[in-house]
């Protein structure tokens, strides 16, 4: 009799573990960009490779994962775990190495696994510096890109800094992306015609598209399309929607700047 208890205390504690380990995969998934199916797939993948039978179902803001107990011949019993994502950003260099943990579960074990879980979800950011640096440095390609001059690829690049300023400071203050992009395509307004008023630039029209590619929804967009391919009309949807909202916040920002000083 004790010796049942103890197997079915080890079963319910390897389920929680298992749980545990392919939620938290699945949730670094989606908070660093990566697509809704993606998310379902690995939490079910992992949970399977414990010989658990898992179902997950997973949007923009929520995972839920449950643990069949019909479906399982251990006595783990019934569990579900419900995830909020409250925010979301860009990291793909952490969804290729959950991917490609997911697809190396047997080189460790669960113990393994949570350190190396830990360990991407705390991977070392890159520096504020080397981002700016990064973020000006394509603002002034996409000026040459559309067509202008050195000229125009120097605005764009001040644009560039003030806008990745302003996105970090509004990421630490968790702002929402509607307000975000509405200031962005204010502020990238203004300085392109700063620097057109004072006869710096011939035309304002590519430093300010050249700056607002760094607020433009690709990402989100090209996911959308993936989900809707891939079944999942909802996040699909949702994913194409918040493209277009971003979309029409830039456009905002911009047009009204624009019908005030022209």
């Amino acid at each position: 009799m004790e010796k049942d208890i103890n197997m079915i205390q080890k079963d319910i504690s390897n389920a929680k573990n298992v749980l545990y380990i392919s939620c938290a995969m699945g949730r670094m998934i989606l908070q660093n960009g990566g697509e809704t199916y993606r998310t379902e797939e690995t939490i079910v993948k992992t949970c399977a490779h414990y010989n658990l039978k898992a179902s997950s179902f997973a949007t923009l803001n929520t995972i839920i994962t449950s643990i069949d107990p019909f479906e399982n011949e251990s006595e783990a019993g019934n569990y579900t775990f419900v995830d909020r994502i409250n925010f979301r950003t860009i990291n793909l260099k952490k969804v290729h190495m959950l991917n490609d943990l997911a697809r190396n579960l047997d080189k460790y074990t669960i113990d393994e696994l949570k350190e190396e879980i830990k360990r991407i979800d705390n991977e070392n950011k890159i520096s504020i510096g080397k981002k700016i640096f990064g973020h000006m440095m394509a603002g002034g390609s996409f000026a040459f890109l559309f067509g202008g001059n050195y000229k125009d690829g120097i605005v764009a690049v001040i644009a560039m800094l003030f806008l990745a300023l302003m996105d970090k400071y509004f990421r630490y203050k968790k702002l929402n992306g509607f307000f975000t992009n509405l200031v962005g395509g204010m502020l990238s307004t203004t300085i392109s015609l700063l620097f057109y008023k004072v006869g710096f630039i011939d035309e304002f029209s590519v430093s300010i598209i050249a700056a607002l590619m760094l607020l433009a929804p690709g990402i989100a967009f090209t996911n959308s399309i993936r989900d809707v391919i891939s079944g999942d009309f909802i996040s699909g949807l949702s994913r194409g929607v918040e493209a277009l909202v971003t979309g029409v916040s830039l456009a905002a920002g911009s047009g009204m700047i624009l019908s005030v000083f022209l």
